[in-house]
């Protein structure tokens, strides 16, 4: 039977009010106000500011002025997942709403967003207009959510120099997580006991505890079972391999190290300075360069992957897929509207210069080679060809990830600290996991979603 908005969200809404505090709701989005007579206003709510923010703004202003029927209103919006809940539970909600990719799930489970399958085409957009990685985050239980508007993929940064200094060929950067491991032994500086100089730490900056499996060819989640499987044999080789880090330098060493590292977005940033010659991280990562140590001479390459995972030729990268995406709320004024505004923002012009702006690859299965020369990442060109790789990942496909992803992050502070062996913390992470998995199941079939689908 069909549900109504409020019906299969009331129960996400209260709660996000509640972890949120009853006082948030009165600051609401901020944006222009100025609205020519005789259009149909879309409210748009997107969680960008700044340069970020006025990039996205350009757009809207772009589209705004190519028409007279429509009139796109940029509203930025504090803590937007909760407040977008909130409204279209209340039957007040945006026209589009940008979110995270791994809100996906949750709103498509609650019935939260439309389905764009039917309205998407209309509109002269496909699926296979996106690189095929990219359609993982698109979609969910096999229906079309989501289209991207930016998406970055991880990546290897190294610091040719120092590769240069250690005796390392800068052209010839790690494949394997064996090769690595000795370009780290190569570039690392101890003196009397302190480290001065790393070659690669896990937790710098350690925004994505949970990748280290997929590079040793496996996964924390079984999308078909609903199972979590962070105790499987080659996720504990994945972190005992990275506790090996913090064990071979002295887990003490490491840390006052790491303290006296400035944080990313500065230029004190143990990148940027030469303390670390090795990172992973997004397209990004070049706006750091360019803003704080424009002589910086860095490549880019795949992220290393276990020699285990090498037959022969070698296999195609590994990578994290990040993006953000828009999408349409359940009760929005008018989704044809809302679909138009959506389609014109995913035209490859568009879509380039937005990635421009916000130094990210294009999502676009076709990419024009003036974006890729003109970008300010010198490493746009794989960064693009990574969303392409069939071993290209998205976070867990569930709506429970961000509980999953906190469970982890904090077994990983645990874990580099050497407080407990990975076997032992990771069969902890999979049954913490698996009883967030199971509640959240639980909580689709009160809502009438045992499949995690509404077919209206």
């Amino acid at each position: 039977m069909a549900a109504t908005a409020a019906q299969l969200t009331r129960r996400t809404a209260i709660s996000a009010l509640a972890a949120a505090g009853a006082g948030f709701i009165v600051f609401g989005p901020r944006g222009r106000e100025h609205v020519p007579t005789g259009r149909l206003v879309l409210d748009y709510w997107e969680k960008w500011t700044q340069h970020e923010g006025r990039a996205m703004q350009a757009v809207v202003d772009e589209f705004n002025a190519s028409q007279s029927r429509l009139f796109v209103r940029y509203l930025v919006t504090g803590t937007i997942h909760q407040k977008a809940l909130i409204a279209i539970a209340g039957g007040n909600p945006p026209d589009i709403i940008g979110m995270y990719n791994y809100n996906v799930p949750a709103y498509a489970d609650a019935a939260a967003v439309l389905p764009l399958g039917d309205l998407a085409p209309r509109h002269g957009l496909r699926l296979d207009h996106y690189a095929p990685g990219v359609r993982q985050v698109m979609q969910h239980r096999g229906r079309w959510w989501a289209t991207v508007n930016t998406a970055g993929t991880l990546a290897l940064y190294y610091n040719k120099r120092l590769f240069s200094e250690a005796g390392l060929n800068p052209e010839q950067p790690p494949r394997t997580i064996q090769e690595l491991d000795a370009a780290h032994a190569a570039l690392t500086r101890v003196t009397a006991g302190e480290v001065q100089r790393a070659g690669f730490l896990h937790m710098e900056p350690g925004w994505w505890s949970w990748i280290w499996g997929y590079h040793f060819g496996d996964t924390l989640y079984d999308e078909a079972t609903d199972r979590s499987l962070a105790a499987n044999p080659t996720n504990i080789r994945a972190y005992d391999w990275m506790q090996s880090y913090p064990r071979h330098l002295g887990v003490d060493a490491v840390e006052r190290f790491r303290s006296g590292l400035g944080p990313y977005g500065q230029a004190n940033w143990g990148f940027l300075t030469g303390e670390l010659a090795m990172v992973v991280q997004g397209p990004w990562m070049a706006s750091q360069v360019n803003q704080f140590a424009p002589d910086l001479d860095y490549g880019v390459a795949p992220f290393p992957v276990d020699e285990s995972i090498y037959e022969g030729a070698a296999p195609p990268p590994t990578a994290l897929i990040d993006t953000d995406v828009l999408m349409i709320p359940r009760g929005a004024k008018n989704p044809e509207a809302s679909m138009e505004f959506i389609a014109y923002t995913q035209q490859p012009r568009i879509a380039e210069r937005l990635a421009t702006a916000h130094c990210k690859g294009s999502p676009m299965l076709d990419v024009s080679e003036s974006f890729l020369a003109a970008h300010p990442n010198r490493g746009v060109r794989l960064h693009t060809e990574l969303f392409s790789s069939p071993r290209a990942f998205i976070c867990p496909p569930t709506g429970a990830w961000p509980e999953l992803k906190d469970i982890f992050d904090t077994a990983m502070s645990d874990l580099w600290k050497l407080r407990e062996p990975a076997a032992q913390r990771l069969a902890a992470v999979q049954s913490a996991s698996q009883a967030v998995l199971d509640r959240a199941a639980r909580t689709r079939q009160l809502r009438g979603e045992s499949t995690g689908l509404n077919r209206t």
